[in-house]
């Protein structure tokens, strides 16, 4: 990600009373030590609080401390634009009260034909007056460059549109902040503790080390919730062709459980779990089992419209190895750019060979 520049045409800051200028100028002043309230972000209208969860978590990432998640749902009146939905939502601010300056409401339009086309953002004061409003369409340059598709890249680029106005840092860096906000999220969403990922670290490392003459048993990855033989059979020739390791392809689909949910790090640890309880009761003969997952959907042109890449590999004990995840934001992702199966196979065997040598 990079910071993005303003845009006039699709950014307006308006309040009550005249008072514009000065109450965006005290709202930029605080910066990222502003306090602010995240309400549950709207889908077409509709309030959904993990998605305002996840703004209130990049946002942290950012580099704000003072965030808060605990507020009210909130409703924006239908086919409003975005000047009274706005004027809405400071009002609705105004009558519960928040612990913090500033209340944050986002909501994301679109269609399931054309997917996301809009992203609105209002900002308002504790005491119900608008500072700030975004409106970000296909026009824009920074919604052209995010490309929001699904809900988390809605948010990014809530975020993103913020970050020159309170001069925030990229919350996809490694090195950025996590807080209680993350914490919270980290736990809902099923990562390990610090101990389990540390042990993990030191088991990829012994992977590392023997890969090339260990055995590597390859499962049929599951694509948009279906299994596939065909993906494990190219990735373990692929996987050979390198040299990566000794590595065949399993005849029979493994059932491994599956989470249907926007926090990938959610679906991605369910996921892992699936395949340590999978792999402790079928004890196979290999050192080592890879397992693979591509969330897609049919895109136009017979392509896939993939959002994410994960992959697992665990010791014949069941005991995890590498958890892996890859999606627009990472940079062998956009290397990649996975459209089709064996894109998203070729992503893998990337990813492999990083952790590998």
């Amino acid at each position: 990600m990079h910071a993005c520049t303003s845009h006039a045409q699709s950014s307006t800051a308006t309040s009550e009373s005249g008072g514009t200028d000065a109450l965006l100028a005290k709202f930029k002043a605080a910066g990222r030590n502003a306090s602010v309230t995240v309400f549950p972000a709207g889908i077409v209208g509709r309030p959904i609080r993990p998605v305002g969860d996840v703004v209130a978590a990049m946002l942290e990432r950012a580099g704000m401390p003072n965030i808060q998640i605990d507020a009210p749902e909130f409703s924006p009146p239908r086919e409003a634009d975005l000047a009274a939905i706005a004027e809405a939502f400071a009002a609705f601010v105004g009558t519960h009260p928040i612990s913090t300056n500033y209340a944050v409401y986002s909501d994301f339009q679109g269609t399931r034909e054309k997917g996301f086309t809009e992203i609105r953002t209002v900002i308002a004061t504790r005491e119900g007056r608008v500072v700030w409003q975004d409106r970000q369409t296909d026009a824009d340059a920074d919604f052209k460059r995010v490309r929001p598709k699904e809900p988390m890249e809605c948010c990014l680029l809530v975020v993103e549109r913020l970050r020159p106005l309170l001069g925030l840092g990229d919350p996809a860096q490694s090195t950025a902040p996590e807080g209680p906000i993350a914490q919270r999220w980290a736990a809902r969403s099923g990562v390990p503790d610090k101990e389990e990922m540390g042990a993990m670290n030191i088991r990829q490392d012994q992977f590392r080390k023997r890969a090339a003459t260990a055995t590597l048993l390859v499962l049929p990855s599951r694509v948009s919730g279906e299994y596939d033989g065909t993906c494990a059979a190219h990735l373990a020739a692929m996987i050979n062709e390198k040299g990566l390791t000794q590595a065949r392809a399993s005849g029979s689909a493994p059932s491994i459980a599956a989470a249907n949910d926007m926090n990938e790090q959610k679906v991605l640890w369910a996921m892992a779990r699936g395949m340590k309880v999978y792999v402790t009761q079928s004890r196979p003969d290999a050192d080592y089992v890879l397992f693979a997952e591509y969330l897609a959907a049919p895109g136009s042109g017979g392509r896939l419209d993939v959002r994410g890449v994960h992959l697992a590999v665990c010791d014949r004990e069941g005991n995890w190895v590498i958890v892996d995840f890859q999606n627009s934001h990472h940079d062998d992702f956009r290397a990649v750019r996975p459209e089709s199966r064996e894109d998203c196979d070729r992503l893998v065997v990337r990813r492999l060979e990083r952790l590998c040598r």
